[in-house]
């Protein structure tokens, strides 16, 4: 019996509820049944051809640039909103929740933001060839972090979201050791720019240990690296974007000068301390008076004194790049090329391919050598530049220390604060609003 004389059969026959159910099921199945009978049987060649298959490419292949774009300019204005609106923890971590299918696992993480920041660098070292989507997706969350801090941060970057899953009970970094690893963002964003523009890759991308998880296609060893940071982040929460993330250097610098920054409490803060105990970053401003006479004495003398160290750590930081870009020079296959030239023995060459594919270049080992002393050069100048950067970042953050500063009730941190809402559901002030 053919699949439309059955429908017709049960439609027929019974009572008049099953009737008109097995109507409504069979009518739904009936073309899913007839999508899979093949109308025509397909041909037999004698030569054994074989009839290839339509292949129809994934549904995000028919998304276009422009959408993308849309796409994070609506995440950003939601994300404004349940944070300065809506005040919902629940809220922001269901919808990174979505954010992380769409961007991470169905974007598979590109066009990422972090790492458009190497594709700008090239842009403007070279002058010009900078996609609009790529830069858009560069601006965006830069603009929107300007305006109210770190919203991208809260719910829209996937790198955060995943993270923000698998937080299960924090510690909070001594102060020291914070401060010094939150210098590693500085040295990953410097070196990044210094191997994008001189043609080494792009060593933010390389170095994403998400990135993998997110196509399922990488290496063993970044899967482990990407598992491992999950694994710490049970603990130290949201260890990559606090001590690694390069673009979290820019957010933390425009949203410095964010024109609304997160309030904690909605109204009326009453300093009872709770949102202290529920920030897992140690993004929560304590109250404190401002300096007396003396301790004013004693932050002006070592303001002076940090000041006087300004030329000894620019110059400090310039001379240890300078002596690392020799060794970060290696990455770039130039290099790379002139080194394995003067250790591979004559009769080994052609067990190299590189080897191989520059002798057919019709080139000799000089000017390999001449190329590969030109890529040193210019990594030197280009990580000195980096140090003399970390040197200037490290003199301002020792001169913040000194500022005569008076804080009157808790809130939150313009450079640390993630606005992940955690400090929400305890405030008393929240809770009588609701």
């Amino acid at each position: 019996m053919g699949t439309t004389a059955y429908a017709e059969h049960w439609t027929s026959n019974g009572p008049l509820a099953a009737r008109r159910f097995a109507g409504v099921c069979l009518g739904l199945m009936v073309p899913l049944f007839a999508a899979g009978e093949s109308r025509f049987p397909q041909p037999q060649f004698e030569t054994g051809h074989k009839v290839p298959q339509a292949v129809h490419p994934a549904f995000v292949a028919h998304v276009p640039p422009w959408a993308d774009v849309l796409f994070l300019a609506a995440a950003l204005a939601v994300s404004v909103w349940l944070v300065r609106r809506v005040r919902s923890r629940r809220a922001i971590l269901a919808f990174s929740v979505a954010c992380l299918a769409w961007f991470g696992f169905v974007r598979q993480g590109c066009v990422c933001p972090v790492g458009a920041v190497q594709n700008v660098a090239v842009a403007v070292w070279s002058g010009g060839g900078l996609p609009w989507v790529v830069a858009a997706f560069f601006a965006l969350p830069l603009l929107a972090a300007l305006l109210y801090g770190r919203v991208f941060c809260a719910a829209v970057c996937p790198l955060g979201a995943l993270q923000e899953l698998f937080v299960v009970r924090p510690v909070r970094v001594p102060r020291a050791l914070d401060a010094v690893l939150r210098l590693v963002p500085l040295a990953v964003l410097s070196v990044g720019v210094v191997f994008a523009v001189n043609g080494a890759g792009f060593l933010i991308c390389r170095t994403d240990p998400f990135v993998g998880l997110f196509r399922r296609s990488a290496p063993l060893p970044m899967l482990l690296a990407g598992m491992a940071v999950l694994l710490l982040g049970m603990a130290v929460a949201r260890p990559y974007c606090r001590y690694f993330c390069p673009y979290g250097v820019l957010l933390e610098a425009c949203s410095r000068l964010s024109w609304r920054r997160l309030e904690i409490a909605s109204h009326d803060c009453v300093n009872c301390r709770l949102c202290v105990g529920a920030c897992p970053v140690g993004a929560v401003e304590v109250p404190r008076e401002s300096p007396g006479g003396a301790e004013r004495g004693r932050r002006f003398r070592r303001f002076v004194r940090v000041l006087a160290l300004a030329p000894l750590l620019v110059a400090g930081g310039a001379g240890a790049g300078w002596m690392a870009g020799a060794f970060a020079a290696k990455a770039h296959p130039d290099v790379a090329l002139a080194e394995r030239l003067a250790t591979a023995a004559p009769a080994d060459e052609d067990l190299h391919p590189e080897i191989a594919a520059f002798r057919r270049t019709g080139r000799d080992r000089e000017w390999a050598e001449a190329r590969a002393a030109s890529t040193v050069r210019k990594f030197r100048a280009g990580c000195a530049g980096a140090g003399a950067f970390m040197g200037a970042v490290v003199l301002l953050r020792l001169l913040g220390l000194t500022r005569l500063r008076q804080i009157s009730e808790h809130g939150a941190d313009r450079i640390r604060c993630f606005a992940c809402g955690r400090c929400f559901p305890v405030c008393p002030r929240n809770v009588a609003r609701r």
